[in-house]
């Protein structure tokens, strides 16, 4: 049927957006930013406070989307093992994001505040602390990626 079609459709394109977004911003724009010589690091900071946020957004939009598309194909049509399981993953990689956006970005954002990443003051533990969350949002990030992954090979039809 032609809505199964377009719910198929709109699943894989949000996922598409959701995966490529998340790996050009994350192996292509961060990297290159901060090798910019006209810009300092708390500027390339700052950009990436803010393309890391919309990320964010993008993120959750794109993950609702997937997930109301799945749920609605379960409503229409017999789903198999993999959708389920990759219906489950999805909406844990939501989750993570939730995370993200909620908790883990505000909260670097809020210690970062204020400080000085070009002249590093040696007794100030919030870079300690910034180091700490930003590596855990790393790993959510490659979580992701690695949760998407197994999503996209449980869709393939051989």
């Amino acid at each position: 049927m032609m809505i199964d079609w377009f719910l198929v459709f709109l699943r894989d394109l949000a996922l598409i957006a959701w995966l490529g977004g998340l790996a050009v911003i994350d192996f292509l724009e961060a990297p290159i930013r901060f090798r910019v010589p006209e810009i300092d690091r708390n500027q390339s900071v700052a950009i990436g406070r803010r393309v890391f946020a919309a990320l964010n957004l993008l993120e959750l939009c794109a993950g609702a989307l997937i997930l109301a598309a799945t749920a609605l194909l379960a409503l229409r049509i017999e789903v198999g093992a993999n959708e389920l399981i990759a219906f489950g993953l999805v909406a844990l990689m939501w989750l993570v994001v939730l995370v993200q956006f909620l908790w883990l970005r505000p909260r670097m954002s809020q210690l970062a505040r204020g400080l000085d990443l070009v002249n590093r003051r040696p007794d100030d533990v919030r870079y300690a602390q910034v180091g700490r969350l930003h590596r855990v949002y790393v790993g959510c990030d490659l979580l992701k990626i690695a949760l998407g992954i197994v999503v996209v090979a449980l869709w393939v039809k051989v």
